[in-house]
């Protein structure tokens, strides 16, 4: 039984990491690995990562001189279910579109192709004059696939380890090797909201929360945060919160009346953090139809409070108003933000 082979050669471009990711990818799986490492690639090694030479090549299954013309992967009738250089450089490039095969990465590149083979070229360099341009189309109309260490976003990656993966995963799928390091496509997320745009809103479930952390700052100068129960009205202009008169906000406020807020959702995968960041001023609710709209939708929204009716006209509303806001979102991308300002008289 002929045995899954893949052709792996590094050569002497920016980004050796990816040959040696797909090494340890690889280790333990059906697939064996023959590797050739060119000698600009052992000094690139050597500058951008902590491996040695000969723990990279004791990670293949195989590995050869890339001076040995005469070896296995030198041929035609050594079986492979192709070949991956990564990444490639701009010389081996030329190398591989041009024929030229005066060391073994280029000769098991000709080979790859002539025999009808998957060729993948990750080719690592930027930007891409004329001449460039050129080598990736000759390559690419000799068969060979042109695939860029190009990032994707959509997966929400969070390290640069993240990064490596995934491209190494959508590199190994290409050549129909079954891995889980990447993420495929499914589609835009929530695409019935999109249909209805005017029916969802970003913040929804946020302004739903119980409870905003509220930051004041006290005439000695001192800050404080406590977290306090919200209803907020349907422009979300003025968030109402209940407080008695002698805690330390409200103390806060009656010298300084500005505040700040945050609202969020807890997430213990920051990638998918997100929240609201307000600023605003904070006064008391005076009797009157202001006070009666606050109980309203303060009761609206925490039935209980119904009861306590006594204590709270003893006590108070205060409204929060923010004039300057801040949306985060890292589901859209790492430190996605938003800001905007209303005016408040």
């Amino acid at each position: 039984m002929i045995k899954k082979r893949l052709v792996v050669g590094i050569s002497g471009s920016s980004g050796v990491i990816f040959g040696v990711r797909l090494l340890q990818a690889l280790q333990g799986s059906q697939i064996e690995t023959h590797l050739v490492v060119t000698p600009s690639a052992r000094l690139t090694l050597e500058q951008e990562t902590d491996y040695r030479l000969t723990d990279v090549l004791a990670m293949a299954s195989a590995h050869y001189n890339p001076r040995d013309i005469g070896a296995a992967i030198a041929s035609g009738s050594f079986q492979t279910i192709g070949m991956v250089v990564i990444p490639c450089s701009i010389k081996s490039l030329s190398a591989i579109a041009n024929g030229y095969t005066d060391d073994l990465l280029a000769r098991a590149a000709d080979v790859t192709l002539k025999e009808g083979r998957p060729l993948i070229l990750a080719v690592r360099e930027t930007p891409l004059h004329r001449g460039h341009l050129r080598l990736l189309d000759l390559a690419a109309r000799s068969g060979a696939v042109i695939y860029p260490p190009m990032p994707s976003f959509y997966n929400h990656p969070a390290t640069l380890e993240d990064m490596i993966n995934e491209f190494l995963g959508r590199v190994l799928q290409r050549l129909g090797i079954d891995n889980d390091l990447y993420h495929a496509w499914t589609g835009l997320k929530d695409a019935s909201d999109l249909e209805s745009p005017a029916s969802v809103h970003p913040d929804d479930d946020l302004w739903q929360l119980s409870s905003i952390s509220l930051a004041t700052v006290g005439a000695d100068g001192q800050p404080h945060a406590a977290s306090v129960y919200f209803a907020a009205d349907p422009a979300r202009e003025t968030l109402y919160f209940l407080s008695g008169v002698d805690t330390q906000h409200s103390l806060d406020v009656q010298t300084q009346p500005m505040a700040a807020a945050t609202l969020s959702l807890p997430e213990p995968d920051w990638r998918k953090i997100r929240g609201l960041q307000l600023r605003g001023t904070v006064t008391p609710v005076l009797p009157g139809a202001e006070w009666d709209r606050a109980w309203q939708l303060y009761t609206e929204k925490f039935s209980f409070v119904r009861e306590l009716k006594a204590i709270v006209e003893k006590n108070g509303f205060y409204a929060f108003r923010p004039r300057w806001f801040r949306r985060i979102d890292n589901r859209q991308s790492f430190g996605y933000k938003e800001e905007w300002t209303l005016g408040h008289e």
